[in-house]
């Protein structure tokens, strides 16, 4: 059972010291982050997560999820929201836990275009011109408002499907984006319990 730490902060530090460089490094890659950290529209919190809690992480993406859409209603595309994953010290086994709930949440959420990306403690990435990241101090999620045309550089060669589906999709039109699947709503405290049929709805076709 995941253990919620936080309950929302707009500095990272409060989160853990190392985020907060991690965070800076960031704003100088991406030229939405700075505005949105600005703004105090980035904010973060923290679960506790071991192996066995991806059905219950899996419903924490979707209660943030929901959180971003309403926010973003208001305040535009700049909101984000990031979820930092305490527990895995290592980038296996975070990966491992974090893989699952991240792939089907950005297949749920694809359609009304909001992205979840989810970075492992420690790994080690290159940003869009080759240059080497600032490895994450600790696993995070983070979800934000999709943006198709910068969302290529790295899906287009991965999992091209969501990039078609960010492209196209109708935007936030309010929908439930349970209920294509389900042919019902599923409320946001319901999440977990339909976890596993996702996870057959959205199989992985390749590394995401």
């Amino acid at each position: 059972m995941i253990r919620h730490l936080s309950t929302g902060t707009t500095n990272p530090g409060d989160i853990h010291p190392g985020l907060a460089e991690h965070q800076r490094d960031m704003i100088r890659r991406c030229p939405y982050l700075g505005p949105s950290v600005d703004k105090g529209l980035t904010t973060w919190t923290a679960v506790e997560a071991q192996p066995g809690d991806e059905a219950d992480l899996f419903a924490t993406l979707v209660d943030t999820a929901e959180l971003l859409r309403r926010e973003r209603r208001g305040s535009g595309p700049l909101a984000c929201r990031n979820v930092a994953v305490l527990g895995p010290d290592d980038e296996g086994s975070a990966r491992r836990l974090m893989q699952w709930p991240a792939w089907v949440a950005r297949n749920l959420y694809a359609p009304v275009q909001l992205m979840i990306g989810r970075f492992w403690i420690g790994v080690r990435l290159t940003d869009s011109k080759g240059e080497p990241m600032t490895p994450p101090p600790v696993s995070f999620f983070s979800l934000r408002n999709a943006i198709p045309s910068k969302e290529g550089t790295f899906l287009a060669a991965k999992v091209p499907e969501i990039l078609d589906v960010l492209a196209t999709g109708p935007g936030d039109d309010g929908r439930d984006v349970f209920a294509e699947h389900f042919g019902r709503p599923v409320p946001a405290t319901e999440a977990a319990s339909v976890y596993a049929d996702l996870v057959r709805v959205f199989p992985v076709t390749r590394t995401a």
